[in-house]
């Protein structure tokens, strides 16, 4: 595009900025009848960048790549250990329920609770990262978890356990989230399904092998030192978190989500190919240099440093908990919630039953075997990267190119094919073989174990990023629904295990959770095709399509 004196690009409502030339490239507008979450993402060969990035070198999207990936590794360590300290207690459990003699029914609730008390956190902390930001809260729930594993370190008795672990779940749910809140606000739409698998991995990664070295740990330690090390654990990512964990709110205009900026012509006689006096255009990725420091200030330590940004509205968190209440009663999010429930419920049920049936006869396996087991969901990692991360983002620039370069939500939801089709034969077989353990092999719940994980993993990344690109000025209070929606209904189930087994044992147990899962996954295919139906009625009667003064309590896109 040539340059012109005459043209000004307009990022936000307040203020215009030069465009720098050929940093813009104009396109046609979307139309007024686009349905949101639909939008460009291909230019011939260049990629267009969702969302729109601000001039202002303090944008988290104008990050360079080290900085990113420092964001992502740091979150993904803190959710390694979120995960470990609130559900995984697996390995070690029969350990610690030995210490409670004649409690051993009221010890279950140490691995049941916490999920609730994750998705009530998740409930009450989301809306507040819309006030003050996301950094303070992180911090705030990492000092929490090193409290509450001292606490638990030194609790003297089951009630005080239980409490402890409540008080930790609570800032452990931040995890599910909030975490994956922060990767999608720092990383553009082509790039948040391999970048989520990222963080997934890594996550997963170290959550296996904790799980492989806990009961060594535990063996050697005790099942307090265990959570002495996970207090210093802590501790230490709080320390680098302080430095290198950057704020990841921005607050855009609401047309950046869909790529297009808005250019002041005073040549009011030029029109588009809409007939409109004013033209819309995508920056792609092959767009350099429009950075504005001389206008928007450099980024420094000192503004990377700052506890939290400048307190907003606090009307914000009643917005927020309106959208919440909507997105609960929204076809897409009210399945998606059922899906991610059923499938962590499906996972939970499994967590709470594998160390009995492998330690039992036939199998008889000792208790510091139990951790190759869990471990094992190292290799569901290496497959999940590849697989689901950087094929379903190939996936959706190649069904993004058959539909002239327009991408709709919906094409993330092919990918749940195999984790869904691979959970629901595994809850099968690890049913029977839970049932019938002299007619089968030991593997028949152990690779069993690591199919039904890969399947949550499978379910929970396609449900994430359909969630947040179906709606994305909503994001943060749609993200809710899905994961304090499946905390709940995943307490549940959890809460039903053993009777649930003493009533029509393992095999129906499975058979019934598995069914489930089954039908809630099969619900992908008319999804896939009425996605945008819904989409459009969420954008006109739920206002899903707008934010609020430009503070949706989501991503801020």
């Amino acid at each position: 595009m040539e340059k012109s004196p005459t043209t000004h690009v307009e990022y936000d409502s307040s203020n215009a900025h030069s465009n720098g030339g050929d940093a813009i490239t104009r396109v046609p507008t979307q139309g007024k009848d686009a349905v949101v979450g639909t939008v460009r993402l291909l230019l011939g060969n260049e990629t267009v960048l969702l969302p729109t990035p601000s001039p202002d070198p303090k944008d988290p999207l104008n990050l360079p790549a080290w900085r990113k990936w420092s964001i992502l590794i740091l979150i993904s360590v803190f959710g390694c250990s979120c995960v470990i300290l609130a559900s995984g207690l697996g390995p070690i459990f029969s350990v610690i329920r030995a210490d409670y003699p004649g409690q051993e029914l009221k010890a279950n609730d140490l691995m049941v609770y916490p999920t609730l008390f994750m998705g009530i956190g998740n409930v009450l902390a989301m809306p507040i990262t819309a006030v003050i930001g996301r950094r303070p809260i992180i911090l705030l729930s990492m000092v929490t978890l090193v409290v509450s594993s001292i606490w638990c370190q030194h609790s003297g008795s089951l009630g005080s356990h239980i409490a402890g672990r409540n008080v930790m779940a609570l800032a452990a749910g931040q995890s599910e989230a909030l975490l994956p809140m922060m990767i999608q606000e720092i990383f553009f739409l082509h790039e948040r399904g391999r970048k989520l698998a990222w963080f997934v991995f890594l996550e997963n990664f170290l959550v296996g092998i904790f799980f492989f070295t806990s009961n060594y740990m535990v063996s050697a330690w005790g099942w307090r030192g265990w959570y002495a090390f996970f207090a210093a654990f802590n501790g230490l990512i709080l320390l680098f978190s302080i430095f290198l964990l950057l704020e990841t709110l921005f607050i855009r205009p609401d047309d950046a989500s869909t790529g297009q900026v808005h250019l002041t012509l005073n040549d009011v006689g030029k029109v588009d190919e809409e007939g409109a006096n004013e033209l819309v255009f995508r920056v792609t990725t092959k767009d350099k240099d429009f950075l504005e420091p001389e206008k928007y200030g450099v980024r420094t330590w000192r503004t990377d440093l700052r506890l939290w940004r400048k307190i907003d509205n606090w009307a914000q968190v009643s917005y927020f908990y309106l959208d919440f209440l909507k997105g609960i009663v929204h076809p897409i999010f009210f399945w998606l919630l059922l899906l991610n429930g059923a499938y962590l419920g499906l996972y939970i049920y499994q967590a709470s039953t594998f160390a009995t049936i492998l330690m039992s006869p036939p199998f008889s396996f000792k208790f510091n075997s139990l951790g190759y087991v869990q471990g094992a969901q190292i290799l569901c990692c290496l497959v999940f990267l590849p697989l689901l991360g950087y094929a379903g983002d190939h996936l959706i620039r190649f069904l993004s190119k058959r539909n002239g370069g327009v991408y709709k939500p919906e094409y993330r939801l092919p990918s749940l094919a195999l984790p869904a089709i691979a959970g629901v034969i595994g809850a099968f077989m690890y049913g029977q073989t839970a049932a019938h353990p002299e007619k089968y092999h030991w593997l028949g719940v152990a690779l069993n174990y690591n199919i039904i994980f890969f399947a949550f993993l499978g379910a929970n990344q396609v449900a994430l990023t359909y969630a947040v690109d179906s709606f994305p000025l909503k994001a943060g209070p749609l993200l809710v629904v899905v994961c304090a929606g499946r905390g709940f209904i995943s307490f549940g189930i959890g809460y039903a295990v053993l009777p649930s087994i003493q009533a029509i044992g393992y095999d129906g147990s499975m058979n019934v959770v598995g069914t489930i899962c089954a039908v809630l996954a099969v619900a992908a295919i008319p999804m896939y095709y009425f996605g945008p139906t819904f989409r459009k009625l969420g954008q006109n009667y739920y206002g899903f399509g707008a934010s609020k003064e430009h503070a949706n309590g989501g991503s801020g896109h």
